[in-house]
């Protein structure tokens, strides 16, 4: 019998015995060997894709100064789900509130903490992400949209950041392009664990995303609203 350790994903370190020379054996060894591939080809995107701003590069859960109870609410509910995160069952939260309140800061610090465990886990604004989509268009880009697409619905977690903050422009059948490719990338979340912020009410991210979006968006997903002043700009009105 031959002992295969599963080098990756969710099954990582689980031992596979086999008999060597069996086709059982063979296919599965093609099996590792082509999710390794998909891996690989999946960090690459990560790399490439998953920026922040510079103000956001030290975020941690240490590093959030909540100032209100909503926002140490906010920071609890943080550490629980990467505490309790699951592949087998998903969960979802959308964080909403106005600007600096420490969405961002949160979902991107979920990130990271979900990296340290191995996790391949994906922090891009929406409007960044659609500026992307759109150079895949270019003949000269090395990577398509589909390849784009392909690895953002695979990821062990996406945080969707800054949705609804996207330019968008209806077409003859009232679509949105961008509500498209959005609504492409939150189906192909279905099943998977994806956290969302906007700084717009519920109302009018629904009008923004549309009725579609909003619908895929909500299933499976908490959403907690969060409270208090600006960090930003608190104390440095003139």
């Amino acid at each position: 019998m031959i002992q295969t350790p599963i080098l990756g994903g969710p099954d990582k370190g689980k031992i596979i015995s086999s008999k060597r020379g069996c086709i059982c054996w063979e296919n599965e060894q093609a099996r590792l060997a082509k999710q390794e591939q998909q891996k690989a080809k999946v960090k690459q995107y990560v790399e490439k894709y998953s920026t922040v701003n510079p103000d956001l590069e030290n975020a941690t859960f240490e590093s959030y100064d909540p100032s209100t109870g909503n926002q140490v609410e906010a920071l609890k509910l943080s550490m629980e789900y990467v505490q309790q995160f699951s592949m087998t069952n998903p969960k979802n939260l959308l964080f909403a509130g106005l600007y600096g309140l420490g969405k961002s800061h949160l979902s991107y610090s979920i990130c990271k903490a979900l990296r340290e465990k191995g996790l391949v886990a994906v922090f891009i604004s929406v409007p960044k992400l659609l500026t992307i989509i759109r150079s895949s268009y270019n003949k000269s880009s090395n990577v398509t949209e589909g390849d784009l697409l392909d690895v953002l619905s695979k990821v062990d977690f996406l945080a969707l950041d800054d949705i609804g903050a996207e330019r968008s422009k209806r077409d003859e059948d009232g679509e949105s392009w961008a509500a498209e490719k959005l609504f492409e990338v939150i189906d192909g979340r279905s099943g998977r664990n994806t956290i969302y912020t906007t700084n717009l009410a519920s109302e009018d991210l629904e009008r923004k995303v549309g009725e579609r979006n909003f619908s895929r968006m909500m299933m499976n997903t908490k959403p907690f609203k969060f409270e208090g002043v600006d960090y930003r700009i608190n104390n440095k009105r003139f």
